[in-house]
């Protein structure tokens, strides 16, 4: 998964290609904002590849949310 922050995206964006998946996300979200837009757009275990690359802080509320899925 290759990761991509922007200052002009207003959403999480996902974009499959050859083999590749990028997550271009807005640079001014936080990281547990970023986690809760990209819960709509991405699958389970894409959502579970982007929350282990972002290394998110132990935000129980986080944690919680990602042992639901």
């Amino acid at each position: 998964m290759r990761i991509i922050r922007s200052p002009d995206l207003p959403a999480v964006v996902r974009v499959k290609g050859r083999g590749v998946l990028a997550v271009a996300i807005p640079a001014r979200l936080a990281s547990h904002e970023v986690l809760e837009l990209a819960s709509l757009v991405l699958s389970p275990s894409e959502y579970k590849e982007l929350w282990h690359a972002m290394e998110p802080s132990a935000d129980s509320a986080v944690q919680a949310e990602l042992t639901i899925r």
